[in-house]
């Protein structure tokens, strides 16, 4: 199921590996340019589109593989309930007052029924801000995925930085060669395994939660 993500990010992260290796190269040789400066500074917009990435699509399949399970709302652990019946809040949420009573309704009704729920498998459960760590946490705690969101030994300013960076190169508030100045090419080919870490982290944690099946109320302890 999530054997495609997995070879996706491989892919990314060897490519982004052979961007350093030549780097390494070059700075070995003296040739420390703006536009190795450059290169280094646009890998952190590669760094963070790859855990964008990964936790993007393998909640996009997970609850495809939900959707494929035909199970009724009262089947799911409770904060999975906040994805399963997302249109259902949604709809909720956005009535007006003169309807609102009758989306309550409608939501109870859902939320009992003894078919089985229209998942939108779409649905990505977070405030829709750039991936950091409070996004992960939240991902980790709705879909009741066991042990730590964040790997062992990871530092989360890892992630707030390569996050900064990439917001600050796409949004114009830094040039690119500016920040990858800062860098050296050892250093960043330690991000690469810091970030390499992360994702597969992150798709272990679903692979296991589909396959012990623990998103299920009957499971719950």
């Amino acid at each position: 199921m999530y054997q495609a993500v997995e070879l996706e990010i491989s892919d990314r992260l060897k490519q982004t590996k052979e961007i350093i290796s030549h780097i390494s190269h070059l700075e070995a040789t003296n040739q420390n340019t703006d536009l190795i400066k450059i290169q280094k500074g646009y890998l952190f917009v590669s760094l963070y589109s790859s855990v964008e990435y990964t936790i993007t699509n393998v909640v996009s399949r997970f609850l495809e593989t939900l959707k494929n399970e035909q199970l009724k709302p009262m089947d799911y652990k409770k904060y999975l309930l906040c994805a399963v019946l997302d249109n259902k809040f949604n709809a909720l949420i956005g009535c007006s007052k003169k309807k609102v009573w009758d989306k309550k309704k409608e939501f109870f009704d859902a939320l009992f029924s003894p078919d089985a729920a229209q998942i939108n498998d779409s649905v990505f459960p977070t405030d829709g801000i750039n991936i950091s760590q409070k996004q992960i946490e939240d991902i980790w705690s709705i879909f009741h995925l066991s042990g730590d969101p964040i790997p062992t030994g990871f530092n989360t300013w890892v992630l707030n930085e390569i996050k900064e960076h990439r917001n600050a190169i796409a949004h114009g508030r830094e040039k690119a060669a500016n920040i990858g100045g800062r860098y050296t090419a050892s250093t960043l080919n330690l991000r690469v395994n810091d970030i390499e870490s992360l994702c597969f982290h992150i798709i272990e944690g679903f692979k296991e939660l589909s396959n012990t099946k623990s998103y299920k109320y009957s499971s719950a302890v």
